[in-house]
């Protein structure tokens, strides 16, 4: 069959596999089930008479035939986003975000100053609840789209999606691995020993649990009652701070230590997550795709 009569769907499909590497990934990303994205590139393949995806447990490899077409593919669904832009123009509005400065400072930075150069007349209101509950916030209509922790399942009404994982890190001053003897490497028995100094409200199965389950060890807990405290007390000497690298990157102070553990994993990634309703205005769809976009999701 010659392409130029290979339904649009198909080849939107593809484009979405081909990009994010997977069958299920390329589902959440086009808001169809697995399945679905599964025949539709089954009859792409039949009508194309082309094998495009070798599958395998982590996804799927483009062959060389699917990298072949995936650029010209790529140019199309482009060139029809700006003709969308221009024919559909969101000329202002409002979107409410719920999200941790943590998260707003260090890893949606560029995000978003790309978003409001695109868009300069959608104004980006960040909320910070002090409980972090933003699906609560969602549920109750007080954000538009929540940017969070998987502390609970968001509801059948709501959409979710995984953002990239951060990489998290231990961290000390040089004063307290001198005092204590660590240099810049550390037993996972000395860990557990010492003081680690956490944000209170990551005591939860999200962090602190998920860190206890994957060492399999308890850890002596410091509570501080925000981020930026916990930093500070990890800095005069309370215990080992535990961060996302990027926080630690920025801070640029010579007297960090960065801990590696002897004889066990440096600890997990940690993964925000993006949710949002189902039936969600014009606006928000606009930020989640551009979202996506960014994060290659």
């Amino acid at each position: 069959m010659d392409i130029l009569n290979i339904n649009l769907n198909l080849l939107k499909t593809f484009w979405a596999v081909y990009k994010t590497g997977g069958v299920n990934k390329a589902a959440r990303m086009l808001d169809m089930a697995p399945p679905q994205v599964t025949y539709h590139i089954k009859q792409l393949e039949k009508q194309l008479d082309k094998k495009l995806f070798i599958a395998h447990k982590k996804g799927v490899d483009p062959t060389g035939d699917a990298s072949l077409i995936y650029p010209m593919v790529e140019s199309i669904f482009e060139n029809l986003q700006k003709c969308n832009e221009q024919l559909y123009p969101i000329s202002s509005g409002t979107i409410r975000l719920g999200m941790t400065t943590l998260h707003a400072s260090f890893f949606l930075v560029k995000f978003m100053q790309g978003f409001r150069e695109k868009y300069p007349d959608i104004k980006l209101e960040i909320f910070h609840h002090p409980q972090h509950d933003y699906l609560e916030m969602l549920e109750r209509n007080e954000i538009d789209v929540a940017l969070h922790l998987l502390l609970r399942e968001p509801t059948e009404q709501m959409q979710d999606f995984e953002l990239p994982n951060h990489q998290m890190a231990f961290f000390a001053t040089k004063k307290f691995t001198a005092e204590h003897g660590i240099g810049n490497e550390i037993t996972l028995e000395q860990l557990t020993k010492l003081p680690l100094v956490m944000f209170s409200l990551m005591k939860t199965k999200s962090t602190l649990t998920r860190l206890e389950d994957f060492y399999q060890r308890q850890f002596q807990v410091v509570e501080a009652p925000t981020t930026h405290a916990a930093y500070d007390m990890a800095m005069n000497g309370h215990g080992i701070g535990y961060f996302f690298e990027e926080y630690i990157d920025a801070q640029s102070n010579d007297q960090i230590v960065r801990l590696k553990i002897k004889d066990a994993p440096q600890p997990p990634n940690r993964a925000y997550h993006c949710a949002y309703k189902k039936k969600a205005s014009t606006l928000v769809t606009t930020f989640i795709k551009e979202l996506k976009r960014f994060y290659h999701v």
